[in-house]
């Protein structure tokens, strides 16, 4: 031991310096400095009874470490003001930063001059004030403009670019011509599925052994196969003044592919058992996901449905594929409270919304329709021919 520093019953700060342990020959002057051992001995007990340890102005030397020497008092003050104490510069005995310390960095630190309004603004859209450069006081408009600068740098930065080519160009222009030239309107109602899901559990097994799958899909498809026959201005397409009213019904299935949507249509639904909806949409389906679909798949459609409730969807607006003139749309099936017999009973609910071109179609009509297709859900067993 070469120099004690601070005496037996003596307080100090944490990683104050108290001592020196080294080689009987090693220079240790850097370490205590130029005083005398005595003289170092009466200054550190001198005092010792000050509550900051306030010994001689020295710099902090811990410059370069994570760790920041200060007395726990001056780090509960640096916290409560938002000050970084890596900043604030030290008097305390080898380098400990102590309150006075933080208290004169802060009544040296120049302060923002701003009015009430700006504060709030800044406050809310956490913006600092400091970093506005002004040399009168900060005014609303003034946050106003550094906060739309901000933004505008944020928005600056660089972004990936695309052309929309083949099959996404396609489908854009085809959009933007329907929605520009026909006058849509969407109807929503709400049908009971419970009956509907019924005979579906009871059906899945029998299809299953005959290796088919059976959906909402299907079922509903086979729904309008038997109602577009009687609907003929539904069933129908319209290009330029000529209304065409078909005497089959094509229904096109909006499949979500890789690179956008395709619309294959199962041509002669009005024939079609349910088992063979079945099967004939699914390679439909499968066919347009794996590109190997017919030209002829794509064309001569006379209605199309398209099913999102797969994606939690309550309610939305197809958009009509021309020339055709009416399209169905399938939400989500969802378990509500509803009143039957005047007695509130769970079942299972659904929404059709049916967007049709009222060029054509009138609002009666559609409403009409739907009405029927929601008889036919409903009471399912009607479909048995």
């Amino acid at each position: 031991v070469r120099k004690i520093v601070v005496q037996a019953g003596e307080t100090v700060p944490v990683k104050a310096l108290i001592g020196v342990i080294a080689d009987e020959n090693e220079d240790i002057s850097e370490i205590v400095g130029e005083h005398s051992g005595d003289k170092e001995e009466e200054k550190a007990a001198d005092t010792a009874d000050k509550s900051d340890v306030e010994v001689s102005e020295v710099k902090n030397t811990k410059e370069n470490s994570d760790y920041i020497l200060a007395t726990p008092y001056a780090k509960k003050l640096s916290s409560e003001k938002g000050i970084d104490l890596s900043e604030v510069e030290a008097t305390g005995f080898s380098g400990v930063i102590l309150a006075k310390d933080v208290e004169r960095y802060q009544n040296d630190k120049p302060r923002v001059k701003a009015t009430p309004a700006a504060k709030k603004m800044a406050s809310e859209n956490n913006i600092d004030l400091s970093g506005i450069e002004k040399y009168d006081r900060i005014k609303k408009a003034d946050v106003e403009g550094y906060a739309a600068r901000t933004k505008e740098a944020v928005y600056s930065q660089p972004t990936e670019t695309e052309k929309a080519v083949g099959m996404r160009k396609i489908i854009a222009e085809r959009m933007r011509a329907n929605w520009v030239a026909t006058p849509m309107v969407t109807f929503n109602m709400e049908v009971d599925m419970t009956e509907f899901i019924r005979l579906r559990e009871k059906l899945k097994p029998l299809y299953a052994e005959e290796g088919l799958k059976l959906t909402y899909n299907h079922m509903i498809m086979k729904v309008l196969g038997k109602l577009l026959m009687k609907y003929r201005h539904l069933n129908a397409s319209l290009e330029d003044d000529t209304i065409t009213y078909h005497n089959y019904v094509n229904l096109g299935i909006a499949v979500d592919v890789e690179k956008g949507l395709m619309v294959p249509n199962v041509k002669g639904m009005e024939t079609m058992t349910l088992k063979e909806i079945a099967e004939k949409t699914e390679r439909l389906i499968d066919n347009a996901r794996t590109n190997n679909l017919n030209p002829d798949d794509l064309f001569n459609g006379t209605f199309t449905i398209t099913n999102i409730g797969m994606f939690g969807m309550d309610s939305f607006t197809p958009i009509i594929n021309r020339p055709e003139v009416a399209i169905l749309g399938i939400n989500r099936i969802v378990d509500k409270p509803v009143t039957i017999d005047k007695r509130v009973v769970v079942r299972s609910m659904m929404n059709l919304s049916l967007t049709t071109d009222h060029s054509l179609v009138d609002g009666a009509l559609s409403a009409k329709f739907l009405s029927e297709i929601k008889e036919f859900i409903e009471n399912p067993y009607l479909l048995i021919d």
